[in-house]
């Protein structure tokens, strides 16, 4: 399935994604996220909701304080989510997108939600998708020197 821009999706999810547009440029990130995650489940190839969607997730973390153990227990409950998403991400690529983007809600830098993303993105031929992730994944590990 190719990437759908704005102009090819129905006019329902066109509206809608105007909706979450605005919510964002309002700073109001929870119900951007939400909206988008909505468009995403019936329209998993728009790929402006999915980057609209990712500065969402990212504008929320950055003006959200998280201590320690937060971060380390949250991180460490996505274990199960993210098998679940390595064992699905040939089967059904587009659920395996799900999944990561359930994980990417909450931890936007994710590691491994980035790079089951892009494999599920793959998967399912889209391939500006799984270059995003990449990117975003480059960017978070450019301090990572071996």
């Amino acid at each position: 399935m190719p990437e759908k821009t704005i102009n090819e999706v129905s006019r329902a999810w066109r509206d809608l994604f105007e909706k979450g547009s605005a919510a964002l440029a309002r700073q109001n990130f929870d119900y951007a996220i939400d909206i988008f995650n909505q468009i995403l489940q019936k329209e998993p190839a728009f790929y402006d909701c999915r980057a609209s969607l990712r500065a969402a997730q990212y504008k929320r973390a950055a003006g959200a304080r998280q201590g320690f153990f937060k971060k380390a227990f949250g991180k460490a409950s996505f274990g199960p989510l993210l098998a679940k998403g390595q064992i699905v991400v040939r089967s059904n690529p587009v659920e395996a997108l799900s999944i990561a983007e359930q994980i990417l809600n909450s931890d936007p830098s994710s590691t491994m939600a980035h790079k089951l993303l892009a494999d599920a993105a793959l998967a399912a031929d889209l391939p500006k998708t799984a270059v995003l992730s990449l990117e975003i994944l480059f960017k978070n590990a450019a301090n990572d020197t071996p």
